[in-house]
């Protein structure tokens, strides 16, 4: 998730950035294949200043591409 934060340009000054991938990982456990709704939906709640969100869904739909490339 953390490569995938800093792929993406997910984290940029970092306050928000232990929160939201926490979040994500935890979304990510319950549904490994989630739409964007569900990204948005799964890190509701955190706060972020900087990158107006959309680079951190970004960052969070690259996680779950990753992990299905590893798999196969």
């Amino acid at each position: 998730m953390q490569e995938a934060f800093i792929a993406r340009g997910g984290a940029q000054c970092g306050i928000c950035t232990p929160g939201m991938v926490l979040a994500a990982v935890s979304l990510l456990e319950r549904n490994p294949h989630p739409s964007i709704a569900d990204v948005r939906a799964g890190l509701a709640g955190n706060l972020c200043r900087c990158t107006g969100y959309m680079r951190i869904f970004e960052a969070v739909l690259d996680a779950c591409r990753r992990v299905d490339d590893d798999s196969r």
